[in-house]
């Protein structure tokens, strides 16, 4: 989806560098409804390492690093 991916660009660099297990948590309120109702929809996007998730229960897209190295 070229909203979620353009979405991911404008904040890649915040996004990549969140740690291992880290997310990012925003109210789905603030994001785009093409965006909220895409997520909802489809389990989770991934691209450049980044996966965006709607999380029903608290009604919030996630952000996670999927490159992110664990911490020894």
């Amino acid at each position: 989806m070229k909203k979620l991916k353009q979405f991911i660009k404008e904040n890649y660099d915040e996004f990549s560098n969140l740690e291992e297990s880290e997310v990012y948590e925003l109210d789905a309120h603030y994001i785009d409804n093409d965006i909220v109702d895409y997520l909802k929809d489809n389990d989770r996007f991934d691209h450049n390492g980044i996966c965006v998730y709607y999380v029903k229960e608290s009604d919030e897209v996630w952000v996670e690093n999927m490159d992110a190295e664990e911490e020894e």
